[in-house]
């Protein structure tokens, strides 16, 4: 794996807080910063124009980091910290703290919520943490999505599970949030074709005349 911020095609790296790599997501920067300004009351019209403009600078700055030689991908926490000093510095704190609010109160879902899973190996019930990152391996080994789709989706799955309030959830109830979701963005066309099942008055055959005359 290429230690730099760059891999060999220019495209930014991203560490995210249990170990894993991904690129970095411009799409993703903005729609963090657009919640922001949602969460704390701006007006539409106001925080759609400024978002773009601030999620450049940021993406600037992390340009303009990585041109100065350091080595090695960027932590997660480190944007983070530095979308919320930028919103702060341009007059936007409360939609600083939003995001900040926002940043905890997923820290301790992800920590507190559990899936139970069946162990192969002696069929007993066991508990694992959930895991953001297992959601997005499925969705690109198992179903081939592109990583920003990955990625998009599995914020979906992990807004149900957590929504759902329950401290343990199944892996099965997992998959089918996941099957919900991929359906809801049209990437199971398989789970598409409807089939019409046939009226039962209408798919009756009719007696023929012999056999009514015969039962007469």
């Amino acid at each position: 794996m290429n230690s730099r911020r760059f891999a060999m095609d220019g495209e930014l790296r991203i560490v995210k807080k249990d170990g894993s790599i991904e690129p970095f997501s411009f799409p993703k920067l903005l729609n963090c910063i657009q919640h922001g300004f949602q969460a704390s009351g701006e007006t539409l019209d106001r925080h759609s124009t400024a978002s773009r403009g601030l999620a450049e600078a940021v993406q600037t700055y992390l340009h303009k980091v990585e041109q100065e030689g350091h080595d090695g991908p960027i932590p997660s926490h480190d944007v983070a910290k530095l979308v919320e000093l930028v919103l702060t510095q341009t007059g936007y704190s409360a939609a600083s703290m939003a995001i900040s609010r926002h940043a905890d109160i997923r820290k301790r879902q992800r920590n507190w919520v559990k899936v139970a899973h069946r162990r192969p190996s002696d069929g007993l019930i066991v508990q694992k943490r959930w895991s953001k990152s297992r959601v997005v391996s499925h969705l690109l080994d198992d179903h081939r999505l592109e990583p920003t789709t990955a990625r998009i989706v599995s914020g979906r799955v992990e807004q149900v599970v957590f929504s759902c309030g329950l401290k343990v959830v199944t892996e099965n109830f997992v998959k089918e949030s996941v099957n919900s979701e991929l359906l809801a963005w049209g990437l199971l066309p398989g789970a598409l074709t409807v089939k019409r099942r046939r009226n039962a008055r209408s798919s009756a055959k009719a007696p023929r005349v012999e056999d009514a005359t015969d039962t007469a």
